[in-house]
């Protein structure tokens, strides 16, 4: 059996036994055949190409050229791209009127504090108010301090300022940690914090027992009437 045996003087044992182990041992040689057969074909396609590449080059060198050109412009251009990137920088909204301008309050929306100090000075009595615009408190309290200014605004002069604005002074000369802040002011004396009920009942109360600090109490029932209206801090 020529197919089987390699040998021509070999017993049938013998003859058997390499039979034998050649039947075991031949699909697992022929697999290892085949993908060792794959990778020199892999390495030989690719040999193939870079000496292709390289004869192309050798051939027409401006191609080469060209390509180390392009890329170097698309480093430059992503790179020239990520510094202006980085230096961008979108400047902040200014601010707007917190405050209507058919408003008893007069609104110093860019933080004017030197502004209110100028008109504080020149006045008897007079209330600031310093808020945030995007606070929650100093929103619902806008409505009660223009209640109150509506009640007083012919003997108190009312004054928001915009505290929270980074380019305005009142930003940058207080330092509250909440708001909204209401400082009271008399000619005399000031500033009172008020920090009662942000109502305008209380507020109108608030400014009007400062505005006369005394007040006769001829009797004790009359006593009591008064401590029921007003707060005693």
């Amino acid at each position: 059996m020529s197919e089987c045996g390699g040998r021509g003087g070999g017993s049938s044992d013998d003859a058997e036994d390499e039979g034998g182990g050649g039947g075991g041992g031949g699909p697992a040689g022929s697999g290892s055949l085949s993908a060792a057969a794959a990778g020199a074909s892999s390495a030989g396609r690719l040999r193939r190409g870079l000496r292709g590449a390289s004869l192309m080059a050798r051939r027409r060198p401006e191609l080469l050229c060209g390509a180390v050109a392009l890329g170097c412009a698309l480093l430059l251009a992503l790179k020239f791209t990520c510094s202006r990137a980085k230096d961008v920088i979108i400047p902040a909204k200014p601010p707007v009127s917190f405050f209507s301008s058919r408003s008893p309050v007069l609104d110093l929306f860019q933080g004017q504090l030197d502004y209110a100090e100028r008109v504080r000075r020149d006045s008897e009595v007079v209330l600031l108010f310093f808020y945030a615009p995007w606070c929650g408190q100093s929103i619902a309290a806008r409505a009660e301090v223009e209640q109150a200014a509506r009640q007083l605004s012919d003997q108190v002069l009312f004054v928001a300022i915009n505290c929270w604005w980074n380019q305005g002074k009142c930003r940058k000369q207080k330092h509250f940690f909440y708001f909204p802040v209401i400082y009271l002011y008399h000619r005399s004396f000031g500033p009172i914090e008020y920090k009662g009920p942000v109502s305008a009942v209380y507020i109108e109360k608030f400014v009007r027992r400062v505005m006369t600090p005394l007040v006769y109490v001829p009797s004790q029932s009359e006593l009591l009437d008064f401590l029921s209206n007003y707060e005693i801090t």
